[in-house]
């Protein structure tokens, strides 16, 4: 057991009087140490975590001014953009050309005198295409012809017969049947003139050609012949001709039929393409 230092009372162990002067006493002494330490330190804390904390709340708020800034900096960005955008929509606005629309219009509908004229037209129109077409296949097959008649052995025959029957034909008909070496053998003993100024033609009347048979192409041995031939006629001539110069590169038998005082009659005789002097006829039966 205790006693109070103030009353005498006596009071148990680890408990305090409940007099008047120990009362005041109690009220007037000052709080535990530990008590105002722990209280400094909580509130020391609190300070500390509150410095902390607006700090960290300055630091984000100043982020949040430039970020704030940067939207604002953006925005006048976007704004200039806008702006210039604006400004090319003005202008081609300004220079675009005007939209047009079509308005479906009904055709108007024609009368039957009109129709009959328009249906007319077209007729005549496609009757002109029609005569157009066929002059030009006409012409077409006519050139065709004509060259092919007047080209290479058919061009040779039709020479042939053209100056048979003409009184002019004399050159034509000599060049065509002889070798050059025995024309110019002519040429040099001045006969070539004589035989030009003595040809006797056929009459026209009574000599034409009708129409080409048949061509055949001579076989190199029917060749060979023909070259023989023209060496026998300058030899038998007098006039010489070195050996190898006459050269018949190719040849055709043709047949032809011709009107001979008024009847058909079927004849015939070899074209033969010399080399460097060109074509030479030479007859079916030269024996």
């Amino acid at each position: 057991m205790a006693i109070c230092e103030f009353c005498g009372k006596e009071i148990p162990e680890g408990e305090i009087c409940e007099c008047t002067e120990n009362a005041e006493i109690g009220l007037s002494e000052p709080t535990d140490v530990t008590e105002i330490i722990s209280d400094e330190e909580t509130v020391i804390g609190d300070v500390t975590e509150t410095d902390e904390n607006t700090e960290e709340e300055t630091v984000s708020d100043e982020t949040a001014d430039e970020e704030s800034t940067d939207e604002v900096q953006t925005d006048e960005t976007d704004d200039d953009e806008t702006a210039e955008d604006d400004t090319e929509t003005a202008e081609n606005t300004e220079y675009a050309e005007p939209v047009v629309q079509e308005y479906y219009q009904p055709k108007p509908q024609l009368s039957a005198e009109a129709r009959r004229r328009r249906i007319a037209r077209r007729k005549v129109k496609a009757r002109r295409r029609r005569i157009a077409a066929l002059i030009i296949i006409i012409l077409f097959f006519w050139c065709i012809s004509f060259i092919r008649n007047h080209t290479g052995v058919r061009g040779t025959v039709h020479k042939y017969w053209k100056c048979v029957v003409s009184e002019d034909g004399g050159e034509d008909y000599y060049t065509l049947g002889l070798p050059k070496y025995l024309i110019r053998h002519f040429e040099d003993t001045g006969e070539w003139t004589n035989l030009i100024e003595n040809y006797e033609n056929l009459s026209a009347d009574a000599v034409k050609l009708k129409k080409i048979s048949k061509i055949k192409r001579m076989s190199k041995d029917e060749l060979r012949d023909a070259e023989k031939y023209l060496y026998g006629l300058i030899r038998r001539y007098g006039a010489e001709a070195p050996d190898g110069t006459i050269i018949a590169d190719k040849g055709y038998l043709v047949t032809v039929i011709y009107i001979y005082g008024g009847e058909k009659t079927l004849g015939g005789a070899y074209y033969v393409k010399i080399q460097g002097e060109g074509w030479k006829v030479l007859p079916y039966n030269r024996n």
